[in-house]
């Protein structure tokens, strides 16, 4: 009985290791800006609109190659048209 044990905890601490092993750094969660305007907005077009505040925002999962895209866009300093 007591190996079965031991055979059985050492079955769950690799199972354990081996889920930790997983890269998931790949994605990143953010703010979904698209949905919360989205539910503005139909607030603001409801026949009984409400005051809405956000207690738990929506998320998404990106790509970090596209968090860094959005992040060199906010950067960069609006192009402005020379007269």
């Amino acid at each position: 009985m007591k190996h079965y044990i031991v055979v059985l905890a050492s079955a769950m601490v690799l199972a354990l290791t081996g889920c930790s092993a997983i890269n998931q750094s790949e994605y990143v969660w953010v703010t979904d800006y698209e949905q919360m305007q989205l539910v503005e907005e139909a607030n603001r077009m409801s026949a009984l609109p409400n005051k809405l505040h956000w207690v738990n925002p929506p998320m998404k999962r990106i790509h970090r190659s596209e968090l860094a895209q959005r992040q060199q866009q906010q950067q960069q300093p609006a192009h402005q048209p020379q007269p």
